[in-house]
């Protein structure tokens, strides 16, 4: 008896223990409504558009989430996902008034997320200049009637979710899909391929729903049927993973990402389906429990235009031959003949939902551009971080500084089509910062430096073998882009990323001092590539320059940096900057780190870097930059040239940077088992790539490029390379290899003649034959 009350006791003992390992219940509810209209509308998204959509290829949905119950002070929290390319604050505020007649929804509480497809209805408020026309009279009611519908259709599926609302558990995780790439037409291309899952489980252990959130377009088709795009697809295959669930679909912060490869129907449905197996990995896995009350703050704020056009500004921007551009500006002055006010700020509404110290979303307007997840993904802990765009409003796109800076689509010419008056003052991204900041409980609050990570890497046995991708033959130009950005990829694996843009700042030129020469003015300045940083340059100007040709000239490895290809000090073979400059070209000559009068400490000021290399590539893009921004400079006739260390700086540089249409390496390069009979230690100090060393064993067989790889990735851009056959550092055969197998894809590509070498019969120099030849080829390349 006294065994058997012992048993008793120890049972009694356990349960708090049970009780604790339980997991805290939500109420909470979803439900899904269909929203696809049966009558012929005019599609959004994409403005070549003329008429209304042909058909239905999938059907569309708005999908409602409830969370959290009537009772509780703050009452509950509801989200909305819509198949559309973008809700506009007007409905959110009309369906928010309507809940709140008779529900205790709260507007901190309440958000929509639209998911972008560029084959949904267009509707009224959103993007109403997007063809560059006034909206025929006979398709007016039906995008009229359609917005109604919506509207009331997302009241009807929230109240559903509110009135379907159960004892659940929440749980969430992160995975990665790797289908989206940075679309924009420069060098730096970050990307934000984090998928966040939350997986709501019912008391009877299935899954009622899931969400996923991903940064990238939905623009994989163009077809004028009505489509949910990959969003839509991956929505229908949850679904099917997950019977009886509600799948919910949102975007991140995808105004610069598309979908990489697009434009079939295979593909939507591969992309689909490929962040729907991801979602399932990750929401069948173990999950971090959300235990707490969801807490929901929003702070609304305004966002400064930029100095608005005068009338005679506007027109001439009403005389543009682009009718988009001619139809903004006739109707602003219009607006200015009825003496309306244009104006001058947009507001925003930044919003905050966190779960205890668990997980915090942001909810952040517009077809807001990547650098805004990731900076907050820094500033906060990542693995507690969830940011959506295109939320609450969709009011035009939303570029970071670095964006607004480099100009461009999102960076400003998109503003006509949302009838804004002109692209953003620069202190757009600040302001929304600020804003996130004081949203931001500070247990979330990033610790250290968060480092970002490398792209995935994709192994190539035979780095030689260039005409394979991924297992399957190269055969046109897709293919060879595609194992391009494989190089990259492999390239960032040894160099670490490049699109870091954590520390981008405006280059914040400097003059420091000037000199007139017989044919050119040279200018000693400075430039601040990223924050805390200033890198010296020489700016050689000729002489009456206008949209002249440019040249970024890179040095030897030599302690005076700069000076020698400016022609002031070191061999004179090598003073190819005052050369060119005398031949008409505007030549920037900056040093490298460590050299000339750039002190660099590759383990402090470099820390955020893992390489000199991928640190110099950077300097080198944020150049080009420079010289773009030189009103004497034709921006698309750039070219590098460089010898030894600038040798092989200009080409990792070409790689990665489109705008360069001509490179000229001398003494640069040789595959790496070439290189010393593969001895690759030379490559692995604190200025070059320490990987090699640290992650490779200094073994060519392990380092996961080479130089065939680098050397045909610029295809079809000109490359000329001096390669003396008795250069004791980069050996002469090794090149010619490289240079037979990177002609295969030059071939391919149809640009057999920008592929030149010369081997001059001379030791590691730049001879004077040789580098008059490579003056004359530039010529003809950029002039």
């Amino acid at each position: 008896m006294n065994r058997h009350l012992l048993l008793f006791l120890l049972l009694l003992l356990s349960l708090p223990s049970l009780a604790a390992d339980t997991p805290t219940t939500h109420p909470a509810g979803a439900a899904s409504i269909d929203i696809t209209p049966d009558y012929p509308v005019r599609l959004s998204g994409y403005g070549n558009r003329r008429a209304p959509n042909t058909g239905v290829s999938q059907h569309i949905f708005a999908k409602a989430l409830a969370i959290g119950s009537d009772e509780s002070a703050e009452g509950p929290a509801i989200l909305l996902t819509v198949d559309n390319v973008g809700v506009p604050a007007s409905m959110r505020t009309e369906v928010f008034r309507r809940l709140q007649r008779d529900t205790k929804a709260t507007d901190a509480r309440f958000a929509i997320c639209s998911s972008h497809t560029h084959c949904a209805p267009m509707l009224i408020g959103v993007l109403p200049n997007l063809f560059g026309m006034d909206i025929p009279a006979e398709h007016l009611p039906a995008i009229e009637r359609y917005t109604r519908e919506l509207t009331d259709n997302l009241e009807k599926v929230a109240r559903a979710a509110l009135a379907n609302r159960k004892p659940s558990t929440l749980a969430w995780g992160v995975g990665k899909v790797g289908f989206a790439a940075n679309r924009r037409l420069f060098p730096l291309k970050p990307i934000d391929h984090d998928l966040p899952v939350l997986r709501i489980t019912g008391a009877d252990g299935k899954v009622s729903a899931i969400f996923t959130s991903y940064a990238c377009h939905c623009t994989t088709i163009g077809i004028d049927e009505i489509h949910g795009d990959w969003a839509g697809v991956a929505q229908e295959a949850l679904q099917r993973e997950f019977p009886g669930a509600i799948a919910l679909t949102a975007l991140g912060c995808g105004a610069d990402q598309n979908p990489n490869p697009r434009r079939t129907m295979e593909l939507v449905k591969q992309y689909g389906e490929d962040l729907a197996t991801e979602a399932k990995r990750v929401a069948t896995a173990e999950l971090k429990s959300l235990t707490t009350p969801l807490a929901c703050e929003t702070k609304q704020i305004d966002l400064a235009f930029d100095t608005l056009p005068t009338r005679a500004e506007w027109e001439t921007l009403a005389a543009s031959k682009t009718p988009a551009i001619s139809y903004h500006a006739k109707k602003n002055l219009a607006r200015l003949d009825r003496g309306e006010k244009l104006p001058t700020h947009l507001p925003y509404l930044v919003q905050r939902w966190s779960f205890g110290n668990d997980l915090a979303m942001v909810f952040l307007p517009g077809e807001i551009t990547v650098d805004y997840s990731l900076r907050i993904k820094r500033e906060y802990d990542r693995s507690r971080m969830w940011v959506n765009g295109y939320s609450n409003d969709v009011p035009c796109y939303v570029p970071s500084r670095r964006v607004l800076e480099e100009g461009g689509y999102e960076g400003a010419g998109a503003m006509v089509y949302y009838d804004r008056p002109t692209k953003f003052a620069p202190d757009v991204e600040d302001r929304i910062m600020t804003a996130v900041q004081s949203l931001m409980p500070k247990a979330f609050i990033a610790q250290a430096y968060q480092q970002i990570d490398s792209p995935v890497a994709i192994t190539y046995p035979d780095h030689s073998d260039l005409l394979t991708v991924r297992g399957r033959p190269v055969q046109t130009a897709a293919d060879w882009a595609e194992r391009v950005t494989d190089i990259k990829n492999n390239m960032q694996q040894v160099m670490g990323p490049l699109h870091d843009t954590s520390r981008w700042t405006p280059l914040n030129i400097q003059t420091i001092s000037e000199e007139k020469t017989e044919k050119y003015l040279r200018r000693k300045i400075h430039f601040t590539p990223e924050l805390g940083d200033t890198v010296p340059a020489w700016l050689l100007i000729p002489n009456d320059a206008v949209k002249a040709p440019a040249m970024l000239c890179l040095h030897q490895t030599t302690q005076i940096g700069k000076d020698e290809p400016a022609g002031l000090g070191g061999k004179p073979s090598l003073h190819y900057a005052h050369e060119l400059a005398e031949r008409g070209y505007v030549c920037l000559v900056p040093d490298y780190p460590s050299f000339g009068e750039y002190p660099y400490d590759f383990k402090t000021q470099g820390a955020h870097r893992p390489s000199g290399s991928m640190k110099a590539i950077y300097n080198n893009l944020r150049a080009v930059d420079l010289l773009q921004s030189l009103p004497q400079v034709n921006k698309d006739k750039i070219g590098v040239i460089g010898h030894s260390l600038g040798g092989h700086n200009a080409l990792f540089t070409a790689v990665f940077d489109d705008r360069l249409k001509a490179v000229v390496t001398s003494c640069g390069f040789t595959p790496f088992h070439d290189y010393y009979g593969g001895k690759v230690a030379g490559w692995t100090s604190d200025r070059y790539m320490p990987r090699i060393r640290d992650a490779y064993d200094n073994n060519a067989d392990k380092i996961p490029f080479d130089f065939y790889e680098v050397l045909a990735a610029i295809a079809p851009r000109a490359v000329l390379s001096n390669s003396p056959l008795h250069d004791t550092n980069f050996d002469i055969t090794g090149v010619r290899k490289a240079f037979t197998k990177a002609g295969e894809i030059y071939t391919l590509l149809k640009a057999e003649k920008n592929l030149t070498l010369l081997t001059p019969d001379a030791p590691h120099d730049f001879p004077d034959p040789e580098r008059q030849a490579a003056y004359q080829w530039l010529d003809q390349k950029l002039k």
